[in-house]
This record gives C-alpha cells, structure tokens and sequence, in this order.
C-alpha cells in the first residue's frame, strides 16, 4: 500500500480494513470485510479521493488479503 497516494486519513482507515480482513475469525466476517473494504475504494473513487490507477492497486490489495484469509480459513 506503500505506493499508493492516499491522506493520512485515507490510509488509515484502509489499514483499519486491511487489518480487519486479516484477522477474521470466519470465512463470513473476512466476506464482509472484504465488502466493506470494497465499499471503501468504491465511495472514494466516486468522490474522486483516488486516482483511477491507485483505486485499481488499492481493490487488488484488499481483494489478495481476502483470498489468502479465505484460503487460510478453509484450510483449519
């Protein structure tokens, strides 16, 4: 997330997300999770707080850690 050109507000809270999506104790919580870090990007990129190209690297993040913690979930 480091190359992204986010505020500090932004970046926290799309930490905050990313945070939320790791720790998920369920493949229905890290569901939601992943939904409400799409929700993020979404709104913000309608509000245009984000350039194109970063919403892009910003919707692949959130959506990489939601696999891994749904392919980590499944496999307990």
């Amino acid at each position: 997330m480091d190359d992204l050109v986010l505020n500090d507000k932004m970046k926290r809270e799309a930490e905050r997300l990313l945070a939320h999506i790791q720790r998920a104790d369920s493949m229905i919580i890290a569901v939601k999770a992943g939904a409400r870090a799409d929700g993020f990007v979404l709104g913000m990129e309608v509000a245009g707080g984000l350039r194109a190209g970063d919403a892009e690297r910003l919707y692949i993040v959130f959506e990489t850690a939601l696999e891994v913690r749904l392919k980590a979930l499944s496999a307990v």
